[in-house]
């Protein structure tokens, strides 16, 4: 045998019969293990539970809000229903409440409030738009031009943009500026051909080119000139119309005598040659001589 050759003191082909690596994971942590599963059965239960509750809270919220018809019910969804998407959409519906009630102050502040804890709520760009249009109707053009023309930047605000268009046309209408304002009223008709504003911009555009009326002084009055009656110029007789009170009544037609009526008289007859008179043919016309 060689030199280099040493007999191994661990058989070659002998396997290990020992645990694995994850066996012996298992068996040093299975008392964490049991626990984590415990807590991960708690934590579905209790998502599940919460979704419930939250599910029939936002119903219930709904619920209120549908009912709601006046102020003092809005105001109630919005309290006791605070965080839910029903009581939200109750404050952009106060906000419009209150304004036709000349709570101005009030309606912008609630809209203001909306905005500013609602960011990702549906009825966001509404309120904007709301807000901007009641900033107009007070003569704040500075604070709605600012609102519209962010609605018309926000691609997630496009299906209000015609409208923000239209009010900011507006806007440079009553400043005097009409090329701006044509140029506000041409991009809803060409951006927006199938939005229902584009009609309204077309006829907002037309306003623009029409001349205003020419005042002329009225024609001189013509003096009224008294009618002469004389026994020729009777008085015209009164109109009268039929089934309407108040017309005068037409005298009634003077009856004419009866004429007196007489037989009809017979032709006078020629009278008759006398015999004694008749010429007789023998007699000599006076003139003749003997």
């Amino acid at each position: 045998m060689p030199a280099d050759l040493q007999p191994s003191p661990v058989p070659l082909a002998e396997i290990a019969q020992g645990p694995n690596a994850f066996e012996q994971f298992l068996d040093r942590n299975q008392k964490n293990l049991v626990i984590l599963a415990i807590v991960i059965a708690v934590a579905v239960a209790a998502l599940v539970v919460y979704f419930g509750v939250e599910k029939s809270r936002q119903e219930t919220a709904g619920a209120a809000f549908i009912k709601a018809e006046n102020l003092a019910a809005l105001q109630g969804v919005i309290k006791e229903h605070s965080g839910t998407v029903a009581a939200a959409s109750a404050a952009v519906l106060l906000a419009e409440r209150q304004w036709t009630e000349n709570q101005q102050d009030a309606s912008i502040d609630t809209l203001r409030k909306f905005i500013s804890a609602n960011p990702n709520h549906p009825s966001l760009p509404t309120a904007r738009a709301s807000l901007a249009a009641k900033f107009m109707i007070q003569g704040k053009s500075g604070d709605a031009t600012k609102i519209f023309q962010s609605l018309i930047d926000d691609p997630k605000s496009r299906y209000i943009a015609p409208y923000a268009l239209i009010s900011l046309g507006d806007i440079a209408k009553l400043a005097g500026d009409l090329n701006k304002a044509e140029t506000s009223y041409d991009r809803v008709k060409n951006e927006f051909s199938e939005s229902t504003f584009a009609e309204t911009a077309k006829r907002r555009s037309a306003s623009l080119k029409a001349k205003p009326p020419v005042e002329v002084d009225p024609p001189p009055a013509t003096p009224d000139i008294p009618t002469v009656l004389t026994p020729g110029n009777p008085p015209p007789p009164p109109v009268v119309t039929p089934g309407i009170p108040g017309t005068p009544t037409p005298p009634p037609a003077e009856k004419s005598a009866p004429v007196d009526e007489k037989p009809a008289t017979t032709p006078p007859q020629e009278p008759k040659p006398d015999p004694g008179n008749e010429p007789t043919g023998k007699e000599k016309p006076a003139d003749s001589k003997p």
